[in-house]
C-alpha cells in the first residue's frame, strides 16, 4: 500500500491557510502578509472572494455586522453559523488540548470553538510524531470534519459579505484537504 506523504510545500500551504482562517475568525481581518495557501478550487475561490472584499472596500462596520449575525446571532435569533463546539465535542476537545499540553505540543488555553481546533491542528503540524498523527486524525475526524464543517457550510450559505463567503470557502477547502489526508492514511493503513 502507498503511504501518503505531505511535502513541504503542502505543509506550508496548510499552515498558511490555518493562519488566514484563525486571523479572520478572531479579528475579522486577514494578515497583511498573506502566506502560501492551498491551491484547490475551493481555496482559490475563497482567496478570490477575500480579494473581492478588498476591491469592493467592504467597510469594517459591514464586516462586523455580518460577523455578529453569523457567529453570535441576535436577541431573537441564534447564530447562523455557529463555530462553537457542541457541548459533548467541547468536552472531548478540551481533553485533547490537555493531552497536547501535557505532551508539550500545545500551550494551555481554551478549547471551545473552531479557532481553538485550528490552533491545535497548527500545533500538531509543527511537531510531527506518530502520537501527534493519531491526535491529528482524532481532531480532524471528530471535530473539524463534523461540527467545524457544519459551521463553515452555514457561514458560506449565510454570509452577506465577500469576506465571510471567502473565509468559509477557504475553510471548506482546507477541510476537503484534511479529509483527503485522513482517507489516504486509512488506505495506507
Amino acid at each position: 500500500m502507498s503511504e501518503h506523504i505531505v511535502d513541504g510545500a503542502e505543509a506550508r500551504a496548510v499552515s498558511g491557510t490555518i493562519a488566514v482562517l484563525t486571523c479572520a475568525l478572531r479579528s475579522g481581518a486577514v494578515p497583511a502578509e498573506v502566506p502560501t495557501l492551498l491551491t484547490d478550487a475551493e481555496s482559490r475561490r475563497g482567496a478570490a472572494l477575500l480579494a473581492e472584499s478588498r476591491l469592493a472596500a467592504e467597510s469594517a462596520t459591514r464586516l462586523d455586522r455580518d460577523r455578529d449575525r453569523l457567529l453570535h446571532g441576535g436577541p431573537a435569533r441564534g447564530p447562523i453559523a455557529p463555530i462553537a463546539a457542541p457541548p459533548a465535542a467541547a468536552t472531548e476537545l478540551a481533553r485533547l488540548r490537555e493531552a497536547l499540553v501535557a505532551a508539550g505540543i500545545a500551550d494551555p488555553g481554551p478549547a471551545a470553538d473552531l479557532v481553538d481546533a485550528l490552533d491545535l491542528l497548527a500545533a500538531l503540524d509543527e511537531r510531527p510524531s506518530r502520537q501527534a498523527a493519531r491526535w491529528r486524525q482524532q481532531l480532524v475526524t471528530d471535530h473539524l470534519l463534523t461540527w467545524g464543517a457544519r459551521g463553515l457550510s452555514r457561514m458560506q450559505l449565510g454570509a452577506q459579505t465577500f469576506f465571510y463567503q471567502g473565509v468559509a470557502a477557504m475553510g471548506l477547502g482546507l477541510l476537503r484537504q484534511l479529509s483527503g489526508d485522513v482517507h489516504a492514511r486509512a488506505v495506507a493503513g
